[in-house]
């Protein structure tokens, strides 16, 4: 290898050793198990630099153990919060931060396009927010009237002038569109106090169903109002707009908290770029994410805790890097660091908490920590020791070796502290949820018949799928065109199989660029070869670590499935009942957005081979043009008048609408719409020259090196494979 193409190596590794860090390091290094990790020592290429003794060495000094490119600084036992935002923010590449900058306008753009009460079960929400600010505590079932200062403009969306147009799709039948309505002038809107106060209606009407719902979300939104100097004097829509923002900060981090979670994963950074990319790509997320809801606090709660829980299934729980010094060394030089792994499980139990004071969607959540820590201890567990000894003598070592301490800590925290909303209900109510309105109320959906298993199984699936795509209206139109649904739903569903079945394991060896013959050269010579080793215990013990490859990318997915199969389950118990199609939403699948966006773009990745650095753009293209075809829908069905289409022609009639709408000054509304539009041009642009930048050849070379290893180690029967390493951040695939 030339010198140039050696300081090439050397750069990609030392570059791609970024990594975020919220609540703890998340580099491990990498370790043999068994056997294996006897007959195959550490082996650094060539003239590294980052060459040093094996962990295990006791002659080795912990400067020599230490990484080229960190700084390591003593630390305390906690660090604070700022503290470890900043060293994420000085991690965080610029083009990901882009991307979340264009997730903020896209939520603001949906949250001038929606009106005042528009969102989902909007007027319920700000209800409790309000009611809370008035001292009205937290009712019980069906004691929570709707307050006479929200309903006064918000039952001309439930019952009044526009509900038939925004509820039944009645603009077909003539209804008039909202830019043929007239608004309030904006200095003529009224605060809640001068539009009633919150005296509860007296009509006869159904009772505010959300106090089923833990109050933490609304706890905060009525702090935020009250933190804001006379605010209780602003109009209705300004009042609602501030909440609107508290959900909006609160759903602008899935971008970075996917590419996070993905480079946590040790995927490249093309894989990484590619997960921040699809949060944008869903128009129904960004709808929920733009008006105030409980949906909003969940999603964040639960992409943190995915985030967390990446680490541990790469193998924190161990706290190999543990801070400070190690308690112990196993037998193959492992370090345990106790410090390490009590961080990991407490913020594991705090985004836990958070989840489960958010909605009852949560309530799986807590099996999805365990299994999180059953995977990690799989991935890195001693096959040797296990493997000695009588059956109980392996019996007790394997149940010895088991995450106790780290997984109760994170299940204690998350369950004491979250769980007890939960038993309280149990305790008052007799249901661990239970009906908030009291009573049943009367069903607006249709019938479906024929009466049978497989019409509510049809309805429910392509439902699900239609509404998590663009759940934009209420219930249907506006509507993307079922060509964008179709396709979109079959491209995800392919990715993600994708990447559960390789494990995540991103590009795949046979595309690694142009030249594979001298990207074999230079990964020769990066890394001298393995010879063949014998494979430790019988062949029938390969079986663990073949089925711990999909077991990572099914942890990712598990918030996602919990809450499929809990609506599931509450729709066909209510479709029993009813021979009706009840509570079926797309929007509460967003919890596992992120881990979806991580097993997507690293199945996308996989299947792409040689072009895989070109995953974050073709996601990209798709998110802009799934945005751009919900926009169109959503501008043509409310801001247009009836028969007219929009055309670029009309573009400037729908959005000087919007503005009429808008809470602020036209001015205002125009920034935002004309700033998105930037933002998504100047994020195609940047994406475009990042992937086109990733064909170093150094980069090839290093990625064909780390790939012919990660497979080496699996043929070898590792119970660790050594793609942990090989995938991670020193792997180039995609990255500079």
């Amino acid at each position: 290898m030339t010198g140039t193409a050696a300081a090439g190596v050397r750069r990609t590794r030392e570059e791609a050793t970024t990594e975020p860090t919220i609540s703890e390091r998340t580099d491990i290094e990498p370790t043999s198990s068994g056997a294996d990790s006897k007959a195959i020592p550490s082996q650094p290429p060539p003239g590294d630099p980052s060459a040093s003794p094996a962990a295990g060495d006791a002659s080795a000094s912990p400067a020599a153990r230490r990484e080229p490119g960190r700084s390591h600084r003593p630390r305390g036992r906690w660090r604070s919060s700022a503290a470890a935002a900043g060293a994420l923010a000085r991690r965080v590449p610029a083009v990901v931060l882009l991307l979340t900058a264009l997730q903020v306008a896209l939520l603001a753009t949906y949250s001038v396009a929606y009106p005042t009460w528009a969102g989902y079960d909007e007027a319920q929400h700000v209800d409790m927010v309000y009611g809370l600010q008035n001292g009205a505590g937290w009712p019980g079932p069906g004691d929570k009237m709707l307050s006479k200062g929200v309903a006064a403009t918000s039952d001309d969306f439930d019952r009044g002038d526009y509900a038939d147009m925004f509820q039944s799709g009645g603009k077909r039948r003539g209804s008039p569109s909202f830019a043929e309505i007239t608004p309030t002038p904006r200095p003529d809107r009224a605060s809640f106090d001068e539009l009633g106060g919150p005296d509860p209606v007296t009509d006869g009407r159904l009772s505010n169903q959300m106090v089923q719902h833990p109050p933490l979300v609304y706890a905060v939104g009525a702090a935020l109002l009250s933190a804001l100097p006379g605010s209780q004097h602003w109009a209705y829509d300004e009042q609602v707009y501030v909440l609107r923002v508290l959900n909006i900060l609160l759903v602008a981090p899935l971008p970075l908290l996917a590419w996070a979670t993905a480079r946590r994963l040790r995927l490249s950074e093309a894989v990484a770029r590619g997960a921040a990319v699809l949060p944008l790509a869903v128009p129904g997320l960004t709808r929920v994410g733009s008006s105030f809801n409980n949906d909003g606090i969940l999603m964040l709660s639960t992409s943190a805790l995915t985030f967390v829980l990446a680490g541990v299934l790469c193998g924190d729980e161990l706290g190999r890097r543990g801070r400070g010094p190690a308690k112990t060394r196993d037998e193959g030089g492992r370090r345990w660091g106790p410090k390490g792994e009590l961080r990991t499980a407490v913020w594991a139990g705090v985004w836990l908490t958070i989840a489960l004071l958010s909605k009852g969607t949560a309530l799986l959540l807590p099996l999805m920590v365990a299994a999180a820590y059953l995977v990690g201890w799989w991935r890195v567990r001693d096959a040797r020791g296990a493997a000695a000894g009588s059956r109980r003598a392996r019996l007790r070592a394997t149940l010895g070796s088991l995450p106790w301490r780290p997984a109760t800590v994170a299940l204690g925290i998350g369950l004491v502290c979250g769980g007890w909303w939960w038993v309280r209900n149990y305790v008052l109510y007799g249901a661990v949820q239970p009906n908030g309105w009291g009573v049943d109320p009367p069903r607006r959906e249709p019938l479906l018949l024929p009466d049978s298993f497989w019409t509510w199984l049809r309805y429910f699936v392509e439902t699900m799928f239609n509404r998590f795509w663009a759940g934009l209206g209420m219930f249907e139109p506006p509507q993307l065109t079922p060509v964008a649904i179709v396709s979109a739903t079959v491209v995800v569903l392919v990715v993600v199989l994708a990447g559960s079945a390789t494990g995540l394991a991103g590009p795949r060896e046979r595309g690694l660029g142009r030249g594979l013959g001298r990207g074999r050269a230079r990964a020769d010579l990066a890394a001298p070869a393995i010879p063949a080793q014998p494979t430790a215990g019988p062949a029938g013990r390969r079986w663990p670590a073949r089925l711990a490859i999909p077991a990572r990318a099914a942890v990712l997915l598990l918030p996602a499935a919990f809450a499929y199969v809990t609506v599931g389950q509450r729709s066909w118990a209510e479709y029993e009942r009813y021979t009706r199609g009840i509570a079926v939403q797309g929007r509460y699948l967003y919890l596992g957005v992120v881990g979806i966006a991580v097993v997507a773009a690293a199945g996308l990745a996989w299947l792409l081979g040689r072009w895989a650095r070109w995953t974050p753009l073709i996601l990209l293209v798709g998110a802009v043009l799934m945005q751009a075809l919900a926009l169109l829908a959503i501008c043509s069905y409310y801001w247009l008048g009836r028969g007219v289409a929009l055309t670029p022609a009309r573009i400037p009639d729908a959005a000087a609408a919007i503005a009429r709408w808008a809470p602020f000054p036209v001015g205002v509304t125009w920034t935002i719409l004309v700033a998105t539009g930037v933002l998504a041009a100047a994020a195609c642009v940047v994406v475009a020259r990042v992937c086109l930048q990733d064909r170093s050849p150094a980069a090839v070379g290093e990625a064909f090196s780390t790939t012919r290893s990660a497979r080496a180690a699996t043929s070898l029967g590792d119970s660790q494979p050594a793609d942990d390493e090989a995938s991670g951040p020193r792997a180039a695939v995609g990255s500079r």
